[in-house]
């Protein structure tokens, strides 16, 4: 089943034709295979059927694609039984309990996406893969040779579904991430339009934007710093808590406000926003060319060996760009036959390729040259010499990843001056926190030194856990504090999670801290509530002998400079004790 993409009318709006253009973006076409990972697992599943089972229909079966026991991707009638990504596996079976439950295969999704390659390079030369499912390719050379961009999708829209049996959609935009948005719908958006377009989408859409170096993408980690996972996903969720919406919103914010507030990675999806494209890394052409090449004595002709080849080469090549100062962006993975035949494929990556990411695609690419005779396509014989072409580079430091700021020179200096204290003072004299996880606020942030192999995370649930936002102090050492009620009755919680009466004043001991000193709570001295939540009720380790239970309790006190303070409170066997503060 195809379909012609439609053009986008023109638009009026700050960002239409009277607005100057952040950059010249290239004309982009992004072909998209819908749920791919789903159509990938489902692929597998039904070819380790019956040769003469029937083939599932997505639209009448339920089918769900699980990864780390979530739901990944759901099919329509899944979805329509109220099946959600996101979910975990008892509610969504609870939710479908007849829909048909797949383990998600990155190797096999990424094998059979070479036959969709395949058949897209038979209309174009020049694509490259964004990541299985996603192809992106140049438009203005294959468009004037099949004279024009409607024909040029059509042809790809035609050339998948008859040579794999699948769907496709597919965009044309200037830049690679208004061609990414405008292949949902099948649309061709006019040359200078982008800005137009992307206006009303909403801000969740940078969730998949093809940002440049230092990024992680879908929770993988940076290449230049693997401890540190960069997440999109947060910082939509940061844009979204300052009250912008939609991408036409980040548009309109100054470029230079923006840099300075944010730092060059949300500049760089500010610039995506405005119907932009970042700049490409700078070409660097060494003396001697780049290649990392080997012949196999033994030819590649299962897919298992191809893990055996793909350590030693990727590090060759990272042995060479390291020594260049270089790091690589874009990949092309070349092969040769025992029958003379070349084959080439070029992978594009959200920022540096590290070692890791290149095996990856190594094994990847040889699993669907190998394969693809099995899965339908033209057959490959033996492999008998593999080649490794970097095609877009950068100097390294490019590359470092920052969410607030670039790590060039002064990040450097911070860390010779943080590695000189430690070699001062020990390796505890420099500590940074680390997210534990936990109900009590000391309990979910940990202090390690810097630089140290840092504990794994305690996963919740955690009842009763304090909600966002937390006290900007925390008390390690919690100091004890007397809740009385206009009578000067001690306050208690009981145990139907009640408060014995209203909290009236909050009085310290003789021996405080300096953080409430400074925040106008005096040693001695008490403090009317002003107001008060509705307490807590912690039941820690109920199941066990040694659990105990607490309560906790939000107060607003008048300080003794007359500035209203609000505190957290923590009852234990009826005592109280300040257990963080407000700023």
């Amino acid at each position: 089943m195809t379909s012609t993409p439609t053009r986008t009318p023109p638009a009026a709006g700050p960002g239409g034709a009277g607005a100057p253009a952040a950059r010249a973006a290239t004309r982009t076409v992004a072909v998209t295979v819908p749920d791919w990972p789903l159509l990938a697992a489902l692929d597998r599943h039904q070819r380790r059927l019956d040769a003469d089972a029937p083939a599932l229909d997505l639209a009448v079966a339920p089918v769900l694609l699980l990864d780390q026991h979530r739901v990944t991707h759901a099919g329509p009638a899944a979805r329509a039984a109220g099946v959600l990504p996101g979910m975990k596996r008892r509610a969504a079976r609870a939710a479908c309990p007849e829909a048909l439950v797949l383990e998600a295969d990155r190797e096999h999704e990424a094998a059979l996406f070479e036959l969709v390659a395949a058949a897209v390079d038979t209309i174009a030369a020049g694509v490259d893969v964004l990541r299985p499912g996603v192809l992106l390719m140049s438009a203005r050379g294959p468009a004037r040779h099949h004279g024009g961009e409607e024909i040029l999708a059509e042809r790809i829209l035609d050339a998948v579904a008859e040579l794999t049996g699948w769907d496709c959609t597919v965009g044309i935009a200037d830049g690679p991430f208004a061609a990414l948005l405008a292949s949902a719908p099948g649309r061709i958006v006019r040359p200078g339009r982008s800005a137009d377009y992307l206006a009303p989408h909403p801000i969740t859409a940078l969730a998949g934007a093809p940002v440049g170096p230092g990024w992680g993408h879908r929770g993988q980690p940076s290449a230049q710093r693997p401890e540190r996972r960069l997440d999109l996903g947060e910082t939509v969720d940061l844009l979204q808590r300052l009250g912008i919406t939609t991408l036409g919103e980040l548009a309109a914010l100054p470029s230079a406000a923006v840099a300075d507030r944010f730092g060059p990675d949300v500049a760089t999806l500010h610039l995506l926003a405005r119907g932009g494209e970042s700049a490409p890394p700078a070409t660097h052409h060494p003396t001697q060319p780049i290649l990392a090449e080997t012949t196999l004595e033994t030819p590649l002709v299962r897919t298992d060996q191809a893990a055996f080849i793909a350590r030693p080469l990727a590090e060759e090549l990272h042995a060479m760009l390291l020594a260049r100062g270089l790091v690589c962006t874009r990949l092309r993975i070349a092969a040769r036959t025992e029958g003379g035949e070349e084959m080439e494929r070029t992978w594009r990556h959200d920022g540096a390729l590290s070692v890791a990411d290149v095996v990856d695609r190594i094994r990847w690419q040889c699993d669907g040259w190998i394969t693809r005779s099995r899965l339908g396509g033209p057959a490959t014989g033996a492999i008998t010499r593999i080649g490794l072409h970097p095609l877009q580079l950068a100097p390294a430091g490019e590359s470092a990843p920052a969410l607030w700021g670039s790590a060039g020179e002064a990040a450097q200096r911070a860390a010779r001056a943080l590695a000189r204290a430690q070699g001062l003072a020990g390796e505890d004299a420099v500590q940074v926190p680390v997210p534990l996880g936990g109900r009590l606020l000391a309990e979910e942030v940990t202090l390690v030194p810097w630089r140290t192999e840092k504990p794994a995370r305690r996963e919740g649930p955690w009842p009763g856990s304090l909600p966002r936002p937390v006290p900007a102090t925390v008390f390690r050492e919690m100091p004890p504090v007397l809740l009385e009620d206009a009578a000067g009755r001690p306050v208690v919680v009981t145990a139907r999670g009640l408060l014995s009466g209203p909290p009236a004043q909050l009085r310290l001991p003789a021996s405080g801290t300096g953080a409430l000193q400074r925040a106008g709570l005096r040693a001695g001295s008490a403090h009317p509530v002003l107001a008060h939540s509705a307490p807590t009720v912690l039941d820690e380790r109920w199941w066990a002998p040694d659990g105990h239970r607490a309560a906790r309790l939000q107060l607003v006190v008048r300080s003794a400079s007359g500035e209203e303070t609000a505190v957290l409170a923590l009852s234990r066997t009826g005592s109280w004790m300040l257990e963080g503060l407000y700023d």
